[in-house]
């Protein structure tokens, strides 16, 4: 079964060529990028600028003037034209042998009647010719592996790459949800922005996904489901093999409008997606950010095999706000045993408390070895699950976390350890070098608290 998924969908996000229709040298045209975004991504396929315009090369590749003029059997077709001219161009791209499309255009059942007409016509003829089309009304695919950059937007090609897939409904959240990922330093094997779903649906691509052996994460953003039963139960089969994260918007009467003029979706009642989500082992999110700080979490290898929590610091209020979030998640801090908590008074400043959470003031951050011993001794005990360890940067003007050696600590006790590394994103480097050392870090109280309760609804929702 494996196999046959990923041959079906090869034409796709491993094509052997590249077709884009529309094609041009006009930088004020979308067929303009289209093409760009296709050559400057280190694709090594056949590439085919098509334009009945054109002159003997485009962007310096040799033009054509048709599709038909065309090698038979190119595999993808990128349509960068306008929505009265895609029927046809479908139509003879099925003629020719050509197996996977992606349409830009907006323009069809999200428009009313008409709209819904065309594109039934449009799902017909890819049915008919064994053709998988992404859109209408999307901006495209992306597979790193495969240097493939099927959009209209070439810095997609600039992203890390990674395991986390993501499919949108909508590319602008699409956009904003790959641009939270990079900024949690973290990379992408895959991007769909599946737009109005003529004939590939959120199902047929969780389905995929879980068989894609590049893809660790599966995360979705959907606005509408035509065939929720079907989603589900592709869904849950994939939730068995890979975690999938869902963040769902369009409840409200404005946003469910919206949702429906952009790609024809209606959307369903908050708590019918809520226990639908979960029945079928999806984790649920509600951000853009929070589905990045958890799909980091997941992607670099963190699981909680418990729910209790060890944290230190030096300062308390950070603390409290990721206490509020996690407990309220159903995580705990267990007290320190008697053993444990006279070993860490030993070491610790005379007015700290040796307690879960630990706040050693700011000796700690001058000394940040009183982290490392304090969570060596937590970790021994068996109901402490993690650790996170909660530091506020000096940004180069002050002490830096040790995240080797906290790394360390937790391989030593088999247990992940976490840190809250408070800083800007201008000075993101001390997250980078922790993540370098294989600790997850993020740089809020409210990330750290909300990731940690999502991580924790992973290991509990089988």
């Amino acid at each position: 079964m494996s196999s046959e998924i990923l041959d079906r969908y090869r034409p796709l996000f491993n094509p052997a060529s590249v077709a884009v229709v529309g094609a041009t040298d006009n930088a004020f045209k979308l067929g303009f990028h289209a093409l760009t975004a296709v050559t400057t991504s280190g694709y090594e396929g056949e590439v085919y600028p098509v334009n009945p315009r054109a002159g003997e090369r485009i962007q310096g590749l040799r033009a054509y003037r048709s599709i038909s003029e065309l090698p038979r059997g190119v595999d993808l077709f990128v349509y960068a034209i306008p929505e009265k001219q895609v029927v046809a161009s479908v139509r003879e791209a099925v003629e020719m042998g050509g197996k996977a499309g992606v349409i830009f255009a907006g323009g069809f059942r999200e428009t009313g009647p008409e709209g819904k007409r065309l594109q039934e016509e449009l799902i017909a003829i890819a049915d008919a010719g064994g053709m998988k089309l992404i859109g209408p009304n999307c901006i495209g695919i992306v597979n790193m592996q495969a240097r493939l950059n099927a959009t209209f937007a070439s810095p997609l090609v600039w992203f890390p790459q990674g395991d986390i897939s993501l499919v949108s409904q909508s590319g602008g959240m699409g956009n904003s949800i790959l641009n939270e990922i990079i900024d949690e330093q973290v990379g992408i094997s895959k991007f769909v922005s599946i737009g109005n779903r003529a004939n590939v649906e959120f199902a047929d691509m969780v389905e995929y996904l879980s068989e894609d052996p590049d893809t660790g994460v599966i995360c979705l953003f959907i606005e509408g489901l035509d065939d929720g039963a079907a989603f589900l139960e592709k869904a849950r089969q994939a939730s068995r093999r890979k975690p999938i994260l869902v963040y769902t918007r369009g409840y409200t009467e404005s946003s469910s409008r919206t949702a429906l003029s952009h790609t024809g979706s209606v959307a369903s009642s908050e708590a019918v997606y809520q226990g639908a989500f979960r029945q079928a082992g999806l984790l649920q999110v509600h951000s853009s950010s929070e589905m990045a700080a958890a799909a980091k979490a997941v992607s670099m290898g963190a699981r909680l095999a418990g729910n209790g929590v060890f944290i230190s610091t030096h300062s308390a209020g950070p603390v409290v706000a990721i206490c509020d979030i996690c407990e309220r998640g159903g995580l705990r801090f267990p007290p320190l045993r008697e053993k444990t908590a006279r070993a860490i008074s030993e070491f610790i400043p005379e007015h700290a408390v040796a307690a879960n959470p630990l706040d050693m003031f700011a000796f700690a951050w001058t000394d940040t070895s009183l982290y490392l011993r304090a969570t060596d001794l937590a970790l021994a005990q068996d109901d402490i699950h993690c650790a996170v360890a909660v530091f506020v940067t000096g940004g180069g003007a002050g002490p830096s976390f040790p995240s080797r050696d906290y790394a360390a600590i937790g391989r030593k006790h088999g247990k992940p350890v976490f840190i809250c590394l408070i800083t800007p994103c201008a000075l993101v480097q001390e997250i980078a070098d922790a993540q370098q050392q294989g600790v997850v870090a993020w740089s809020s109280p409210e990330k750290t608290g909300k990731a940690l309760v999502d991580l924790y609804r992973l290991s509990t929702s089988g």
